[in-house]
């Protein structure tokens, strides 16, 4: 194993924070206001679609290369919530909330997942036990990064109020994010009483 395959997942996902500050700070000079030009909100669009690819990326090539790194489980977690819960925030403040359709309770109830899901890894990782994201994490992360962008880009279309057929698409996209996101943590929430089941009967022997 060279030092690039070593290095370069971990990479990646500093890559991918680094491109989340940038889709932050495109993002902050939009205003989808009408007849305002969409364009930059496009550019913010397509940044956050690179950084969420990158997600895949990173973890194909170091389960691939068997470089998976207590510094990359932790820090490409934290990266993915930053994108999308900042993401999440920009749609529920102005001058998205309009046009984007995220209400604020929206924003709270995703950080309140991802709170309790987090709290819940670290303190059975904590134990020595692995606790990763299953297939129903994964399968909200690729919905939340989808949804996202596609808000994203209906705020722009709604200033200047072009496609129903788009805005349609949206909202089907974030209350479909919603619900598989508020279910994605039942699987998590099983895994964790059935591990704490067992460490009960562990310490009553």
């Amino acid at each position: 194993m060279n030092a690039l395959q070593r290095t370069l997942p971990n990479t990646i996902t500093v890559g991918r924070l680094v491109l989340s500050v940038v889709f932050f700070a495109v993002i902050s000079g939009v205003a989808c206001t009408p007849g305002e030009d969409p364009s930059r909100a496009w550019w913010a669009v397509w940044i956050f679609i690179v950084a969420a690819v990158t997600d895949v990326l990173d973890g194909y090539l170091a389960r691939k290369w068997k470089t998976v790194s207590p510094f990359g489980r932790i820090l490409d977690p934290v990266v993915d919530k930053v994108l999308v819960i900042g993401g999440l925030v920009f749609l529920a403040s102005p001058p998205f909330v309009g046009g984007s359709g995220v209400l604020p309770w929206m924003v709270v109830l995703v950080i309140g997942r991802e709170l309790l899901v987090t709290s819940v890894r670290a303190v059975i990782e904590a134990e020595g036990t692995p606790f990763g994201a299953d297939w129903a994490g994964k399968i909200k992360m690729l919905v939340q990064c989808v949804a996202v962008p596609v808000c994203f880009g209906n705020a722009a279309i709604e200033s200047r109020r072009t496609s129903s057929t788009f805005n349609l698409f949206a909202e089907i996209m974030l209350w479909g994010m919603i619900v598989v996101t508020v279910a994605s943590a039942i699987p998590a929430m099983m895994r964790a009483v059935q591990f704490f089941k067992d460490k009960s009967k562990e310490i009553k022997r």
